[in-house]
């Protein structure tokens, strides 16, 4: 009889035990939070700043110490996106007419697939040869990556049109 006692009073305090860690390590999210905030605290902030972190700081705090009293609302589940996706309609596209009667002063054009203004530009082999060849021929000057003032900026360009003058005489 004893023994049983014994080993219903040692499950009991098990079972109470781990509920209680268990709960703080789901609110252990909340308290990494808070942490990282009063972290930020402790930094050099402006007035702004310092009271913009009190603040987050309070919320924080009760939102951890609600989820380490129990007190907390847990968190709905999400819907995965694929599941959202095949819940939107996706709704058909409207006519052409449609949109000319929204638009009575703009002309119906036929719709092209890959209409342009421009013609369509093909590079051969021998282009990207040159273009290889002119990149390793080219050598800016080091003030050239930052130029300080427009009249560093202008000799660089300068710079440039005389060296690919200088390649396209020798290519």
């Amino acid at each position: 009889m004893q023994k049983l006692i014994t080993l219903s009073l040692i499950l009991t305090c098990f079972l109470f035990s781990h509920s209680a860690t268990a709960g703080k390590k789901h609110c252990q999210g909340y308290r990494n939070k808070l942490d990282n905030v009063q972290a930020q605290q402790r930094q050099s902030n402006s007035n702004k700043r310092s009271l913009s972190l009190a603040n987050k700081e309070d919320k924080a705090r009760k939102t951890w110490w609600q989820c380490e009293t129990g007190k907390l609302k847990p968190k709905l589940k999400k819907k995965s996106k694929k599941k959202k996706l095949k819940q939107k309609k996706i709704s058909a596209p409207k006519p052409i007419k449609m949109l000319a009667k929204q638009m009575p002063d703009t002309p119906l054009k036929p719709l092209m697939p890959f209409a342009g203004e421009q013609p369509v530009e093909l590079r051969s082999s021998d282009q990207y040869k040159k273009l290889q060849a002119w990149l390793a021929f080219y050598q800016p000057a080091k003030m050239c990556a930052r130029p300080k003032s427009t009249q560093q900026f202008a000799a660089c360009v300068e710079d440039k049109r005389r060296q690919q003058a200088e390649f396209e005489n020798s290519y």
